[in-house]
């Protein structure tokens, strides 16, 4: 009887590369949408510190809410592959769980960003409304 050698990167459990694949692919778009909004953001905090009009900002706020909208139907899309992912992580490959650890962590940096920028906002917008 030989022995097989596999490779560490070979995925032990069957599908692990197209479960991983439609991950990664998601959370790369994720990313690119978060980083469209976290521009956004930066832009309205422009607008509001330069007295734009209420209607620049607004269109800013509803361009942010589109990119929302659209990261809320990519989760529903691939909330599936998501259950099979959590209900299989622990037997799939080392290599694979850490690759979708990066673009987990890329996206949370993404919304760390979005949040901070959005307080510095609020804090803009109050200061220059007088409302506290």
């Amino acid at each position: 009887m030989a022995l097989t050698h596999t490779s560490v990167a070979e995925p032990r459990v069957a599908g692990e590369n197209e479960l991983l694949g439609r991950l990664l692919s998601l959370y790369d778009e994720e990313a690119r949408v978060y980083s469209r909004v976290l521009e956004l953001s930066k832009r309205q905090g422009e607008a509001v510190r330069q007295g734009a009009p209420f209607g620049e900002v607004r269109r800013l706020i509803e361009q942010k809410k589109g990119c929302l909208d659209l990261i809320a139907r990519l989760e529903r899309a691939e909330a599936g592959t998501k259950h099979e992912w959590e209900s299989r992580r622990t037997s799939m490959s080392a290599p694979g769980r850490a690759r979708l650890r990066a673009a987990l962590d890329r996206v949370g940096g993404l919304i760390e960003g979005i949040i901070v920028c959005e307080e510095a906002n609020d804090l803009d917008l109050f200061a220059m409304t007088g409302v506290s």
